[in-house]
């Protein structure tokens, strides 16, 4: 059928999704756009054979070609355009940062957020459909300008904040024959009057401290041993560069960050709030980190493989899941729909404890192998976990020539390899002694290609 014809065309028509200098390039099939057209032939047809003959066929063109008026329904892969979207205001220069705020020792920090721009979802995914209506129709549209929403942070409300971050002192124990345990906890409160917290903020500033008033308790959850973690609930490995210097220690800096983490039953784990920002005066280094199609470097620069790594224990753990984002292209170190992004004020990583007790995290980089494991108690119905990645498509690189005075005429050197892109899925098969349960789609993603970039010593730049 020529209709069938005309969508399976325009499938691998390139579509520029535009903002400002920033672009970037999706297709129909990346996003699996799908529709009802072998209903709505038959539907077409129906109406036409009412007619005569020169009406019958006048019929059939109109409905096929303005599907619209039939109700001819495009839809796409909710997940990859999800995927997508979630990469695109993290790339351009103006994303928006929410307030935030974290606890560094005896001190409250609280980070102010920044005035952003952020995708209209609703909107872009209504002109990407307009796009591809319009395409059936026969125009050549290939640009769509991403609409944008300007984003203010609100405003610092410490009353609250205090609310969230105030304890009494509590000392840990453990029951066995219940097995029940309360954790410890540290009496916080601000260490200043609420007015004197406010004079401290009313100044513009990017960071404020408070100080805070910290109560030790007389145990602690590490006095009671291992009787309130005895076994060994998920582990998981990924390996880095340890010769990577500045990488090692920002890997090693999250893992201690995160390692010891107790969480109660129903208690929500979030990256952010336990690693926070990833500054120069907390220790972190300039290391890779991947941004508009480049790798660059970035304080904290690494830490994404502790996020990521975490994601992966927690999963065979049988937790959880709250929130969890793709980066922007593929990692070296796991493959396809396995990794977990983080970027502070704005992508978290977050789980739940879904069991019925308690559990701790351990983690440690050494020797260029970052090791995590889950510990808690076994329950009745444990399952066993199996994590698949499977690669859908994949887009190769582009390649970016640099013009570089130091070489000769017609020499060319290879300064980043690039990446492919990849459209991948990722499966989580549960088993109960051997035998299969369920097999669930974790997440669907789109990765972008990486750049490989070459200095060359032509003056005369050869085209990206």
């Amino acid at each position: 059928m020529k209709f069938e014809k005309i969508i399976e065309n325009i499938m691998e028509d390139e579509i520029i999704l535009k903002h400002e200098e920033y672009e970037k390039t999706i297709t129909l099939k990346q996003i699996e756009l799908k529709t009802d057209i072998s209903e709505k032939i038959y539907e077409a047809c129906t109406i036409g054979r009412k007619d005569n003959i020169i009406l019958n066929n006048y019929k059939i063109l109109e409905v096929l070609i303005k599907g619209e008026d039939l109700g001819l329904n495009l839809r796409f892969n909710e997940e990859i355009i999800k995927s997508i979207f979630s990469t695109l205001d993290e790339e351009w220069g103006e994303k928006f940062i929410d307030n935030s705020y974290y606890i560094d020792g005896e001190k409250l920090v609280i980070v102010r957020g920044k005035q952003g721009k952020v995708i209209d979802e609703d909107k872009l995914k209504e002109e990407i459909i307009k796009l591809a209506y319009e395409k059936i129709e026969g125009k050549e549209i290939k640009q769509i300008e991403i609409p944008v929403i300007t984003k203010e942070p609100s405003n610092i409300d410490l009353e609250k904040i205090q609310k969230e971050i105030y304890k009494e002192a509590k000392d840990a124990s453990y029951n066995k024959s219940t097995q029940k345990l309360v954790v410890h906890s540290k009496g916080i409160d601000f260490g200043v009057s609420m007015e004197e917290a406010k004079q401290i903020i009313e100044e513009e500033k990017e960071e404020y401290v408070i100080p805070l008033k910290i109560i030790e308790p007389g145990i602690t959850t590490s006095m009671l041993g291992e009787d309130a973690f005895p076994d060994k609930l998920a582990s998981f490995s990924t390996r880095y560069d340890a010769s990577n210097t500045n990488r090692a220690t920002n890997i090693d800096l999250a893992a201690k960050a995160i390692d010891g983490k107790i969480l109660m039953p129903g208690e929500r784990f979030s990256f952010n709030s336990i690693v926070g920002p990833t500054t120069a005066s907390k220790g972190y280094k300039l290391a890779g980190a991947y941004s508009a199609g480049e790798l660059v470097e970035n304080y904290g620069g690494g830490i994404c493989q502790v996020s990521s790594t975490l994601y992966n224990t927690v999963l065979y753990a049988n937790l959880k899941i709250d929130e969890r984002y793709n980066h922007s292209m593929i990692v070296s170190y796991l493959d396809p729909s396995l990794d977990a992004t983080i970027s502070y004020g704005s992508r978290d990583f977050k789980f739940s404890n879904s069991r019925k007790y308690a559990i701790r995290i351990g983690a440690k980089a050494t020797n260029g192998i970052l090791e995590m494991e889950i510990k808690g108690i076994y329950e009745e119905n444990e399952v066993e976990i199996e994590l698949v990645s499977e690669t859908i498509d994949i887009t190769p690189p582009n390649t970016k020539y640099v013009y570089d005075s130091s070489l000769m005429e017609g020499q060319e050197v290879i300064q980043t390899n690039g990446a492919n892109g990849v459209k991948s899925k990722a499966y989580k098969i549960v088993k109960k002694n051997g035998r299969v349960i369920s097999k669930d789609v974790l997440s669907e993603d789109s990765y972008n290609p990486m750049l490989k970039v070459v200095r060359t010593g032509n003056k005369n730049l050869k085209k990206t």
